[in-house]
């Protein structure tokens, strides 16, 4: 049977009184016959104190061993107290020897582990991780014992459920004599931070390179904007930030918007608003706005795309569509054989429903002597090739033919015809009666070319821009050109004009063609041309009419040029002939003397340039 520390003490306290009472008792009783001497009171007198310092000693035991029942009962409970808390705390602890052996885990590292401390205590990593992972951490271990200070270092174990990293901090501990006996762990699992870290890092490379705009916000103020909202809108991230996103909206959108925001404050998402934005340039931006708001935060959390171009499109569809159902032109969609779309104007020319062309077959409305051509030509057009002014005959409701001009392209990946016609029926008969026009006015001017060019005198006819636009041979003779238009309406571009007299300049406003363009009429204006270039003088009567229009507007002038430079030479020499037989049959000499002069302005004229 084993006996308690405390009850050896109680026993031991009890056998030593009693042997100091039966050492005491016998001494008395050797003594009581004689007088006890003085060294007998003093032997008396020390097995009593041997009692007294028995009973001090024991009691002195007996508190000490209180004391330490009850230091042991505190460490215990200190050593529960210390147990429970990093039981319970998240963190992975434990203490090591510095041989590497275990004095110490808590609940959280048996968890990773899949250890007791019983199973684990006095034994190394070696014992029970991979060999890498346990030198890595034996290395780090020595490493804090080294250097005698707290270390910080990222390790990464592998668990049922994947990979894990913790931070763990490791620590020296030291004994009394302020050695190291031992090293603490601390290790947090950071894997969800890093993980946190690592979709941080992705949100915000997403962030970045979204095409689309990314905004954070408060109520009304830009909290964080991503490159694409400062490219989009063309301010800086300075520009953007804590300033109130309303004072970028256009005015006529800010009721809207005002609207969207109320229904933001109550919890409401919004899903593609539309509104427009003033970008830095001042041009307009059209913005598509899904946004979720943060109720706790009050942050609004807002993805907006531009759609401006979409939005130009949809507009273009729109004016497209009206310019579609306006146009005077026929504009058609279709397929190989069926209208698809078509626009009021087809109606109208063939007068059919819209629901009448499109039940049946666009071929059934071909006049059929044309069906054939237009067969091909839609053949042709499916294969790529353009239709350019192709013209055929359409029978319309009340059995009249029209013809229609076509100008049409195919789309290839879908067979969908694209035209355009032009209602050119009456252009034909137009054309018809233009053409029966043409040839009599043709007709006519062979009959006027060759009236003029039986004439001896030269005629020309000039338009209101004074460009001559007929000429008979007369006169291209006269100015040296085989070209009529090359003949200038103003004959001082290419003579030099005198009065009568060879002296005189004749003025161009009083020239038949000028006065003819001003409505006047003249006859028979006498002028001298000289033509520098061949040195040679011609006396011309020049004649001008004007040809007026239904409205009795000038429109053109006809000249007449009559060349009297030989008749004037025949009434010279008349003159010369009359004046030498006068002379010969007795004329005075007053008469002789004045025809001289006569003759001598003659010669004078003769000498004219």
């Amino acid at each position: 049977m084993k006996i308690s520390f405390k009850k050896k003490i109680i026993l031991g306290y009890i056998f030593n009184l009693i042997v100091i009472l039966a050492l005491g008792l016998i001494y008395w009783n050797h003594i009581l016959p004689e007088m006890p001497l003085f060294w007998d009171w003093i032997s008396l007198t020390l097995i009593a104190l041997s009692l007294v310092f028995l009973t001090v000693i024991y009691f002195i035991i007996q508190v000490q061993l209180k004391a330490k029942n009850k230091a042991e009962i505190d460490s215990l409970e200190n050593r529960k107290l210390l147990q429970s808390i990093i039981d319970n705390t998240t963190n992975a602890i434990s203490v090591k020897k510095i041989n590497g052996e275990y004095l110490l885990i808590n609940k959280q590292y048996e968890t990773i582990y899949k250890l007791k401390e019983g199973e684990i205590k006095g034994k190394t990593d070696h014992d029970f991780l991979p060999k890498e992972t346990a030198d890595r951490y034996r290395s780090t271990d020595l490493e804090a014992v080294k250097l005698e200070k707290e270390i910080k270092v990222e390790e990464v174990l592998e668990q049922s459920d994947g990979l894990h990293t913790y931070l763990a901090v490791k620590f020296p501990l030291f004994d009394a004599l302020n050695r190291v006996f031992a090293v603490g762990t601390i290790a947090t699992d950071i894997t969800e931070r890093i993980n946190s870290q690592k979709l941080l890092v992705a949100g915000n490379t997403f962030f970045n390179l979204s095409r689309d705009m990314l905004i954070i916000s408060s109520k009304d103020t830009f909290l964080k904007v991503n490159p694409a909202t400062t490219k989009i809108l063309g301010y800086t991230e300075q520009e953007l930030l804590g300033k109130p996103f309303l004072s970028f909206v256009y005015a006529k959108d800010m009721d809207s918007t005002l609207q969207e925001v109320a229904k933001l404050q109550s919890g409401i998402i919004t899903t593609n608003f539309e509104n427009r934005f003033v970008c830095k340039d001042g041009a307009l931006k059209w913005l598509s706005w899904t946004t979720y708001p943060d109720l706790e935060t009050g942050l609004l959390y807002a993805v907006a795309r531009n759609v401006t171009i979409k939005k130009e499109y949809e507009e273009s569809l729109k004016g497209a569509d009206t310019f579609f159902n306006m146009s005077v032109d026929i504009l058609v969609v279709a397929s190989k054989n069926e209208f698809i779309k078509i626009n009021p104007s087809l109606s109208k020319v063939l007068g059919y429903s819209d629901l009448e062309l499109k039940s049946k077959p666009f071929t059934n409305y071909i006049f059929p002597e044309d069906l054939a051509t237009t067969e091909k030509a839609v053949e042709e057009l499916l294969k790529g090739t353009p239709l350019v002014d192709f013209e055929n005959r359409w029978v319309c409701k009340d059995g009249d033919i029209k013809w229609l001009s076509w100008t049409a392209t195919s789309d290839a990946s879908t067979g969908i015809l694209y035209a355009i016609a032009r209602d050119i029926t009456e252009q034909l008969k137009l054309e018809e009666v233009e053409q029966a026009a043409l040839n009599d006015l043709y007709e006519n001017e062979q009959k006027l070319n060759l009236i003029l060019e039986n004439i001896s005198d030269g005629v020309i006819v000039a338009n209101s821009d004074k460009k001559v636009i007929l000429a008979n041979n007369t006169a291209n003779e006269m100015f040296g050109t085989d070209d009529d238009t090359k003949i200038p309406a103003n004959f001082s571009e290419h003579f030099e004009l005198y009065f009568p007299d060879g002296k005189t300049i004749f003025p161009n406003q009083k020239l038949p063609v000028e006065r003819a363009l001003a409505g006047e009429s003249t006859d028979d204006v006498d002028v001298i041309i000289w033509n520098p270039k061949l040195l040679q003088k011609k006396r011309v009567l020049l004649s001008g009419r004007p040809i007026l229009d239904k409205q009795n507007q000038v429109i053109a002038a006809v000249i007449t040029i009559k060349d009297i430079t030989k008749y004037r030479k025949l009434e010279e020499e008349l003159k010369r002939t009359e004046l030498k037989y006068r002379n010969l049959i007795g004329f005075r000499k007053e008469d002789n003397t004045k025809e001289t002069d006569e003759k001598s302005g003659d010669k004078a004229t003769d000498k004219a340039p």
